[in-house]
């Protein structure tokens, strides 16, 4: 989603036209939506964080050729409407061996598609344009398509499935965490000679002894004009 939102924030008439046309298509799949100049980004477009049942209204539905067209659009819809159907798969109650290898298949194909370079002649009509990166690829992606089949079968070994895990608090926890710092302390790393890693959790720390102690972490401060006070001689 980040990489289709970079490659809009391009466009001219990005602020001007897409911006609203984004936040409608949103609206009409049931999403709030909007986006917004960070300040803590210097003025950068971001958008609302979406959750995860939000997250698949999006996958499922969004019309991403609306705004992307030709091949390169249909390609990019199919990547999101594919993510949710391995998703689904995934979430299922029990796989058995054979749909555990079609997975593993699709999601390889999947991870192909996301970075399948330029095919033909440039600048030419039968030129079929990539879509992004290898260094696009993240962690996250990566753990999706070269471990998930193995934690798959190991779960299957136990009659267990991946639908019994969610890691949606940690999600939401990391988010709120990372917001709150970022959007109250230094940005651009963190404290020199300090992780950021260490940054955060110390910053977390003095938040949660605040809270813990029913210290303030506001001072009201009151301006006393000496001319004001009353002449008593």
């Amino acid at each position: 989603m980040e990489c289709f939102f970079n490659d809009l924030f391009k466009k001219k008439d990005f602020e001007r036209l897409i911006k609203n046309q984004i936040e409608q298509a949103m609206k009409s799949v049931k999403v709030h939506f909007e986006f917004f100049k960070s300040k803590s980004h210097g003025g950068k477009w971001d958008w609302t964080s979406l959750m995860g049942p939000d997250k698949k209204k999006v996958l499922q539905h969004f019309p991403v050729t609306n705004f992307i067209s030709g091949k390169h659009g249909k390609d990019i819809q199919k990547l999101w409407r594919n993510f949710y159907n391995l998703y689904t798969m995934i979430r299922q109650p029990a796989l058995t061996d054979s749909e555990i290898n079609e997975f593993e298949i699709k999601v390889k194909e999947w991870i192909c598609l996301f970075c399948r370079p330029s095919q033909g002649q440039i600048n030419s009509s039968s030129q079929i344009p990539g879509l992004y990166r290898k260094e696009d690829i993240t962690p996250y992606m990566h753990v999706f398509s070269q471990h998930i089949p193995e934690f798959l079968r190991n779960l299957k070994g136990k009659d267990l499935s991946l639908q019994i895990f969610s890691t949606s608090s940690i999600e939401k926890k990391n988010h709120n965490q990372v917001r709150l710092f970022f959007g109250g302390t230094t940005m651009g790393g963190g404290i020199k000679g300090k992780s950021v890693v260490q940054d955060i959790m110390e910053f977390e720390t003095r938040q949660l002894y605040y809270l813990l102690n029913n210290i303030p972490q506001e001072i009201q401060m009151r301006n006393i004009n000496a001319e004001d006070k009353e002449n008593k001689d």
